[in-house]
């Protein structure tokens, strides 16, 4: 059973991103640290860091930005990854949502991007594209964006760092918070659907497990039932074979020229007759035994020997 309710109730966010597309940034804001300099991170592979949010259910697993002329390598790592996780018993140790972080101001959608939003998708993973250096004509950026991906992935526009502007004034940091509240809440539906999926399975499994032992315990019953009647029936067969054979009778030698030259013509006649009722009564008799002692011999085979034999052949 999945560990639902376990005191590590982690939410495990993949956070990857086209180099200088602002996803080191946006993981300081979340972290409030600088990554670069405090080295707050767990290495998990050579391209994958993690880590955990203060004061929050987020755990953060950095991948290595990517060059679009390489992306199919980042692409294989992150599948990989993911699907390491996903075989993971514990759900806290699963991955839960993924961040796809894109530059407003470089307002580009390649098809490096749309091949990861394809493959959150494939893995039925939450996809939330975080649109970072979102200040000026960004509303245009983020509706397209919205318009080509599927109607289940977030597009959600953000500013992680202040930004100061050459008069002196500034725009200040926003739409961290609504990205943490986004992403609490999808991963912890995300994970009640694994774990009510997980038991949906084990109920099947368990349910066909049942039919199953069903099965066996009707085969099991078929298969006395069909022996207590074919031994019935065979016992019988032999009874009847040898009380068959107990009505032989001796019909003595045939009356040939002998008989007909030593006795009167009437005795002749009468022994003759005599002999032929007899010889085709033991015919009968021995047509009979033929019958239901071959009749027992198939029983017994079709009965005890037969599925013996399939096995073997």
């Amino acid at each position: 059973m999945m560990n639902l309710n376990s005191n590590d109730d982690t939410i495990n966010v993949v956070v990857i991103g086209n180099t200088g597309e602002g996803k080191s940034t946006l993981i300081n804001a979340v972290l409030n640290v600088d990554i670069s300099i405090t080295g707050v991170g767990e290495p998990v592979t050579q391209e994958i860091f993690s880590y955990k949010v203060p004061r929050s259910q987020l755990r953060l697993f950095d991948t290595k930005g990517f060059e679009v002329e390489a992306s199919h390598e980042t692409v294989d790592t992150i599948d990989k990854f993911i699907n390491e996780c996903s075989r993971n018993a514990d759900i806290n140790k699963r991955v839960h949502c993924v961040w796809l972080c894109v530059s407003a101001q470089s307002s580009r959608w390649q098809a490096v991007q749309q091949k990861f939003v394809s493959l959150c998708g494939k893995l039925d993973i939450p996809c939330l594209v975080t649109v970072t250096q979102s200040y000026g004509d960004y509303e245009q950026y983020v509706e397209f964006i919205q318009a080509n991906v599927p109607k289940g992935v977030f597009v959600i526009p953000l500013l992680a760092r202040a930004l100061g502007l050459p008069d002196g004034s500034k725009i200040d940091a926003w739409g961290i918070s609504d990205l943490i509240e986004r992403t609490t809440n999808l991963g912890n539906s995300f994970k009640i659907r694994i774990a009510q999926e997980k038991v949906r399975l084990e109920k099947e499994e368990s349910l066909e497990k049942a039919r199953m032992a069903r099965k066996r315990a009707i085969r099991r019953v078929s298969s006395a039932v069909k022996k207590t009647i074919g031994g019935t029936v065979s016992a019988l067969g032999l009874l009847i074979v040898i009380a068959t054979f107990t009505g032989y009778e001796k019909c003595g030698d045939n009356p040939g020229l002998w008989s007909w030259l030593t006795k009167s013509q009437s005795e002749h006649q009468t022994a003759v007759r005599q002999y032929e009722q007899c010889s085709s009564r033991n015919s009968t008799l021995t047509w009979t035994i033929m019958i239901f002692l071959s009749g027992s011999v198939f029983v017994v085979w079709y009965t005890f020997l037969r599925d013996g034999s399939s096995k073997d052949s």
